[in-house]
């Protein structure tokens, strides 16, 4: 017979996912428009933001019911707080998709650089490949591929840092590439925090398993 509490968790699991699947899909868009200068993907990326940010209030109402009615324990008790902790970073990846895409809106086409944008679509498709393997991760409670997905964040962190330099150094020799330059340094700092917050849900993940909080991506591996 199935407990009532597996009912409620597993009906946490289910909007956990639509949520980061609507996270995905925001952030997505919002790569796209950096590559494409595509302003009405950027706009939509703002305007649906308001949508992942109830599924967060909602979750974080279900697991704080959960908590309070069911007294959870063990293995039950480690899931929901995941829940409520990783619907927190999904929340806030969305945030970083909203601030790219309002970046976006604020980038000169004739201003832009083709190693840059290289750079930041690379970085792009890194954090997705990463977000994407997180839900099935999260989905199939592999601790495993989630340590895999973490140790990936190193590659933004390098690209980050090349980014920033070629950035600076145009920033010094064309004064007119002031303001895109500081456009392009934050949608590459949205992407390199995004990457971190892909991790913190790895290290969820590894904690519903084995119920450690274990810091992943941090050079203690």
């Amino acid at each position: 017979m199935q407990r009532h509490i597996d009912t409620q968790i597993q009906a946490l699991r289910q909007e956990f996912i639509t949520m980061g699947l609507e996270v995905k899909a925001s952030l997505e868009k919002a790569i796209q428009a950096v590559k494409e200068d595509d302003q009405v993907a950027a706009k939509e990326v703002i305007e649906h933001d308001e949508i992942i940010n109830g599924h967060e209030i909602h979750l974080e109402k279900k697991t704080a019911q959960i908590i309070a009615l069911q007294s959870p324990v063990a293995g039950d008790l480690r899931e929901t707080i995941s829940i409520l902790k990783a619907s927190s970073d999904l929340e806030r990846l969305a945030d970083h998709a909203v601030s790219i895409a309002k970046s976006v809106l604020l980038l000169k086409e004739e201003y832009r650089d083709e190693q840059i944008d290289a750079m930041i679509g690379q970085m792009g498709d890194n954090v997705l490949e990463m977000l994407s393997s997180i839900l099935k991760a999260y989905t199939e409670v592999d601790d495993k591929l989630a340590v895999q997905i973490a140790a990936k964040d190193t590659g933004n962190d390098e690209l980050y840092l090349k980014i920033r330099e070629r950035t600076l150094s145009l920033i010094k020799s064309k004064p007119k590439f002031i303001s895109e330059g500081i456009d392009y340094l934050q949608i590459a700092n949205h992407l390199e925090r995004s990457g971190d917050y892909i991790t913190n849900i790895a290290e969820w993940i590894v904690y519903t398993k084995k119920g450690k909080i274990t810091e992943l991506g941090r050079n203690d591996l």
